[in-house]
């Protein structure tokens, strides 16, 4: 056992306050989560039931509704005169009252007597108080109540329904109420108080005894409580289990041996499996908390309102009844169209014989399972699609037995799917690195190219800036340049110094893109490619530094001489100040090459220009044209002065003795200078100024140097 790993082992071992903390901690989250999960339950819970409430008290208005609606299209309508049906006192009609030929007497009944009839007989019937009131009622008992009274107020301010749960006399209820519009048929009763066409003339409340809806939504919360917080329960037991035995197994590693790592990892497996089959029990009782709430579905509204496609199918051969609208958008059909066809002309022919068999075995009662993919298409096979879909039988009237189809729509999750596991499979194939970044271009996601390029893991870098891989080999504009384009253009590439956590540096061709708006759901907000291209650079580096660098004492060789002559020409134009031209030969170097041999020669020329750059300044360029030949750029001198001075420095520097391995040899030197602009307004000038000067100390006894003479520019 390495010591890292002794000193981990020693701080657990004295840990056991902090474990205990951790285990606190742990079990109050997990208490916190279920009771979150738990909540959201109940809150679906009471959704669910509130809109079959609603549902319900929807449906009896508008049948009260319709029956108004028809007594007041045929101007009321006459009843026998009996205990219950006396003439309305406040009906004001010159026929109010008939009696027929056979003596009978008949009163005339408007909408809303016949409207208290109605709530009189739901009452007795199934509990359920009808009330239709307004806020400038005809009949006194027709006055609304405080609640009623608050509704028809939200029904003036544009509000189309109310619910509310309450409490009446100890009894929960619940109260529905909606808005009573003044139509054309109304007027005839209702025109002397001013009232028009579209007018809220008031509502009818329903009043829905509540104790078996109630009842079933506290079973519904009682078994989403015993089911989660089991679930939770033992999901915190187990952890406590894996945590406490992990605990000892890692104090335990100081006297081990490496299989009992092997051990950790069986246990370890263990309580994944545990957990996942307990995951799966969950989802298992959501897919059937997901069949209960399908089944609840059986009135219009929530049906239209669903995102699955909803058919009702007749036995036995499975004859469309019903269809909602999203079938009609699965099957690229008119609801109309599609009622009265057979299921099966829907199926895509692959998947029909699978799909006939099936729906045999459960109209024969066979155990089926309840879900199945099954592919749709048009009878003439375009427009195909693929659905999960689910069957159950409405358990109605036996002589007429039908069916409830469920199908969801995958056709673009799968195809999602599908584009997510090609982009993974690219992602973790590909030889590029690759990085992902947010919008704050902290780093979310990298893949195997660039642990094997970079050196860092993933999870080493995850949730860090992208710059930290920098080498410090640009400055901050270079990188406000990069997110300008970046932002301006959706797309940057360039060459980027980056640095590995062992200190080694190097250079990558990087591309970053921005990710479009629809693609960055999941918080990516940039993405990176990127190749390591430090090789090919040292190549590049090094055929440039050939073909630039004299191959014996690596000074620049005559083409990058000229080169930098002509930038030093440039920049003195530009701004105006002299430099100069050096023009160096070694005097008797043809006597130490002949007498002591070549490889004395070139230790020689080696040595000189070592000497060379150190008798001239840092910014000044030395070059070895050929042979004994050598030449000085001066750029940006002081004067005629300055120059003299590094000529001097070089004579005396060549002048030194050669200690070769042949022996000691000694040369001097001749040089010839130019400046400019004095003696050359051109490359030509100043090159054939310091060529003649050259000539001129030669003449002079060698070992020494002349400048050229003044010319005219």
């Amino acid at each position: 056992m390495d010591n890292g790993l002794e000193q981990r082992v020693e701080r657990a071992a004295v840990g056991g306050p902090r474990y205990a903390q951790w285990l606190a901690l742990g079990y109050l989250v997990g208490i916190v989560l279920c009771a979150l999960v738990i909540y959201a339950e109940f809150r679906q819970i009471d959704r669910q039931i509130e809109t079959l409430v609603r549902e319900r008290g929807s449906v009896l208005f508008h049948l009260v509704e319709l029956t108004r609606d028809w007594n007041a299209s045929h101007g009321g309508i006459y009843a026998p005169v009996t205990e219950e049906t006396q003439p309305n006192p406040y009906l004001k009609h010159p026929k109010r009252d008939v009696v027929t030929t056979d003596g009978m007497r008949l009163t005339l009944v408007n909408p809303a007597y016949m409207t208290r009839q109605i709530a009189e007989v739901a009452e007795r019937v199934d509990g359920v108080k009808f009330h239709i009131t307004s806020l400038n009622p005809l009949r006194p008992a027709n006055a609304a109540d405080p609640w009623e009274t608050e509704a028809l107020r939200l029904f003036e301010q544009g509000r189309s329904e109310v619910l509310m749960e309450q409490n009446i006399a100890g009894m929960p209820v619940h109260r529905y109420m909606a808005p009573l519009f003044v139509k054309e048929s109304c007027l005839k009763c209702h025109a002397d108080q001013g009232y028009k066409v579209g007018d809220i003339r008031g509502g009818i409340s329903v009043t829905m005894p509540a104790e078996s809806i109630l009842a079933i939504r506290a079973e519904q919360r009682l078994r989403v409580l015993l089911t989660f917080g089991g679930a939770g329960a033992a999901i915190l037991l187990l952890l406590h289990f894996a945590a406490s035995r992990s605990r000892r197994h890692f104090l335990h590693l100081q006297q081990v041996s490496a299989g009992q790592e092997r051990l950790i990892a069986e246990r370890t497996q263990a309580l994944s499996e545990a957990n996942s089959h307990l995951r799966d029990e969950v989802a298992e009782r959501q897919r059937k908390e997901e069949q209960i709430s399908q089944s609840e579905a059986r009135y219009r509204s929530v049906i239209e309102a669903s995102q699955n496609a909803i058919l009702v199918a007749q036995a036995p051969d499975f004859a469309i009844v019903f269809a909602n609208e999203q079938a009609a958008v699965l099957f690229g059909q008119e609801p109309e169209r599609i009622v009265g066809q057979q299921l099966a002309a829907f199926v895509a022919p692959h998947d029909r014989d699978m799909v006939a068999g099936r729906l045999a075995r459960r109209i024969k009662g066979e155990p089926v399972s309840p879900t199945t993919r099954v592919r749709f298409a048009r009878p003439d096979g375009s427009h195909l699609r693929v659905g999960d879909v689910h069957v159950a039988r409405i358990e109605a009237s036996p002589a007429a037995v039908q069916w409830v189809v469920s199908i969801k729509d995958v056709t673009e999750r799968l195809a999602d799917e599908r584009a997510l596991q090609i982009a993974a499979a690219v992602m973790e194939s590909a030889s590029e690195g690759i990085i992902v970044t947010d919008a704050a271009n902290r780093i979310i996601q990298v893949n195997p190219a660039f642990t094997a390029i970079t050196g860092y893991r993933p999870q080493e870098v995850q949730g860090k800036d992208l710059r930290f891989l920098g080498a410090s080999q640009h400055d901050p504009e270079f990188f406000d340049l990069l997110w300008l384009k970046l932002e301006q253009d959706g797309h940057w590439e360039g060459e980027v110094w980056n640095r590995r956590p062992d200190g080694s540096v190097y250079v990558v061709w990087l591309s970053i893109s921005a990710i479009s708006d629809d693609g960055a759901d999941s918080g990516g907000r940039h993405v990176a490619t990127f190749i390591d291209i430090t090789q090919r650079k040292e190549v590049e580096e090094l055929l440039r530094h050939r073909a630039q660098s004299d191959p014996l004492t690596d000074l620049p060789n005559r083409t990058l001489f000229y080169d930098r002559l002509q930038v030093a020409l440039s920049q003195a134009r530009r701004y105006g100040h002299e430099f100069a031209l050096l023009y160096i030969d070694l005097d008797y170097f043809k006597a130490v090459n002949d007498s002591m041999g070549h490889a004395a020669g070139d230790q020689l020329l080696v040595e000189t220009a070592h000497r060379l750059l150190q008798a001239v300044r840092e910014s000044d360029t030395v070059a070895r044209l050929g042979g004994d030949e050598f030449a000085v750029i001066l750029p940006q001198i002081g004067g005629r002065s300055e120059v003299e001075e590094i000529a001097r420095r070089v004579l005396s520097a060549v002048a030194r003795p050669y200690q070769l391995t042949a022996g000691e040899a000694r040369v001097s030197a001749s040089i010839g200078g130019a400046i400019y602009p004095q003696h050359g307004g051109d490359l030509e000038g100043i090159r054939a100024s310091a060529d003649a000067a050259l000539y001129r100390a030669k003449e002079a006894g060698r070992n020494t140097y002349r400048l050229a003479e003044r010319q005219s520019v």
